[in-house]
Parts: C-alpha cells; structure tokens; sequence
C-alpha cells in the first residue's frame, strides 16, 4: 500500500517538474524572441533620431577635403540616383567668409580651425564664391565619389571632424553604394574653362575663377522640391553693407527661389538672419544653410528674410 502511495506521489512529482521545465522553455524562447526586437527598436530609434537631413527626395551636398589639398564638394540626388563630385583645386584664390580676406582655399580648412568655427568657414566660403548652397562639411573624405565601401564605412563610423550626424552618413552611404556607375560623375574644376590658371596675390602660380559661375556647375545644386515650386523670395537687407542681398540672392536663385523683392532698411546691429515664410519646408532649409532663426511673423512671400549687421558680419 505504501509502496503503491510513494509511485503516485513520484509520478505527481515527476509530471509537476515537466510542466515547470516546459514553462520554463516556454519563458526562455519567448525571452529570446523578445531580445532582437528590442535591440531591432532601439536600433531603429537611434538612427531615425540621429537621421537630420536624409529623406530619399532632397538632395545632399558635403565639402571636404580632398587628396593634394584640393577641395571637393560632393552632391547626392536621390531622385536622379547620381552622385556628382566637384573638384576645386587647392591653389585657387578665394574671398574668404567672415571678412578674413583672401587665401588659397587649401588653408580655409585650418584657417577655420584656428578661428574655433571649424568647417563652417570652408562651407561659407565655397557657398559665397562659387554660389554652391552647402552648410554640411567634414575634414576627410567620405567615400561618396568613388564609392569605394572601405571609405563609406570608415566615414561612417570614424567621421573624424564633421558636422553631418551618424544616420544622415548612414543613409547617405548606403544610397551611394546602390547608385551605378553610370550615375557617378567628377568635375575638375582645375581641367575646365571655369577657372583661370595665372599669378596669384602672394606672387605664386594659382587659379582664380573667371567671372560669374556657370549655371552648367550650378545646376547640381537646384533643390528638387524648392526649385518645383515657384518659391517667391523677399529679402529685406538692414545690413548697411552693399552687395550682401544681392549675393544672397544669387544664391537663393541657385536653390530653386525666386527673388522679387529686395527691400534696403536702416541698419539694425542686433539682427543677424532670421526667415519665415508661407513655405515651411523651405524656411527650414534656409535656416540650415545660413545658420537664420527661424521667426514667427506673418507675411505673404514663400520666403521672408531679413538680415541685419551680423549677418554681414558672418557673410
């Protein structure tokens, strides 16, 4: 009778474990389900946080520094699937951003490290004196013109110093990787007509451009939306320095905007760049490209900017 007893209790034990090791699988796999989908999400949530820039319709423009001091200025265009680098060669004199003169743009680089502003010199100086609307810049070359994959990750991983964010380099790369080469295009600027070969300020062999930029270099530069839309720009210039709006112009004329009013104000030393306008999406890129607060009066144009003395002061 005992005996019979203890083979029951044994086999309610033993069914008793099996369910408590079946459940316990059970927990174990549904945990090892549950792992990659959280990392799948935080994965998905830091690049979607850290992506600023990319949205697979607008194009991106990058300069950095090229090989021998040269000076190069890639644009992707997700909608044409191309990716054009453009090369200014180190040796061509430039007006440099912020009023700091005249140099070979192979320095601006350092000029502009020495100065604390980094790559922002560079960018403004390339956008000033070849009318190229870029604001993104990096110190070493990201790999997009070649497309050469050790380089795409290396910018990806180890930028180096760069004001463009991890997932706009990620996603910026795998876009280049997916264009053929068909679509990858260089222009030498030291190999073409847009630029003069002669003596230099400091008395040395250099380039100089000749004359008003060709729309043939500016083109690559159109915004895909902006420049389908029509946008109607008013420029009111507190500046009290002469040329400043009409340089703006031309570069927002580049964009795809269209300049129908500039209107000359007395000079207001506390303003520096502020833009609204009808056009949110183009208010935000301009507040990018030219460093503007972004305000909150009404008006009628699609672009509203004013610029006061420390605009020009920067310009």
């Amino acid at each position: 009778m005992k005996s019979a007893r203890r083979q029951a209790y044994r086999a309610r034990k033993q069914a008793h474990t099996a369910r408590k090791s079946n459940k316990d699988k059970k927990g174990f796999s549904f945990v090892k389900l549950l792992i990659p989908l959280v990392l799948l999400l935080v994965c998905y949530l830091f690049l979607k946080g850290t992506t600023r820039l990319w949205n697979g319709k607008d194009k991106v423009s990058l300069v950095y520094k090229g090989e021998g001091g040269d000076i190069e200025v890639t644009v992707l265009d997700p909608v044409l699937s191309e990716v054009t680098t453009i090369v200014i060669p180190g040796d061509t004199q430039v007006e440099v951003a912020r009023n700091y003169g005249t140099f070979r743009i192979k320095n601006v680089w350092q000029l502009g490290v020495n100065e604390k502003i980094k790559g922002d010199l560079l960018a403004e100086t390339v956008t000033q004196n070849f009318l190229f609307p870029v604001f993104l810049w990096s110190e070493k070359p990201p790999g997009w013109g070649s497309g050469n994959l050790a380089n795409i990750l290396n910018f990806i991983f180890l930028p180096g110093s760069t004001n463009i964010s991890f997932g706009d380099r990620l996603q910026a790369g795998l876009f280049v990787l997916r264009v053929q080469e068909i679509g990858k295009s260089v222009i030498d600027l030291g190999k073409s007509r847009f630029l003069d070969k002669g003596t230099l300020e400091d008395g040395q062999a250099g380039y100089v451009l000749t004359g008003p930029i060709s729309q043939r270099l500016t083109i690559y530069f159109t915004d895909n939306v902006i420049g389908d839309k029509n946008i109607k720009v008013k420029i009111t210039d507190a500046t009290g320095s002469p040329g400043i709006s009409e340089k703006l112009g031309e570069i927002l004329q580049v964009i795809g905007g269209k300049v129908v009013s500039i209107e000359k104000k007395t000079v207001s030393e506390d303003i520096d760049c502020v833009v609204t306008g009808v056009s949110q999406e183009a208010v935000k890129k301009i507040s990018n490209l030219f460093s503007c607060k972004i305000g909150s009066g009404e008006t009628s144009f699609d672009l509203d900017i004013e610029i006061g003395k420390r605009f020009a002061e920067r310009f």
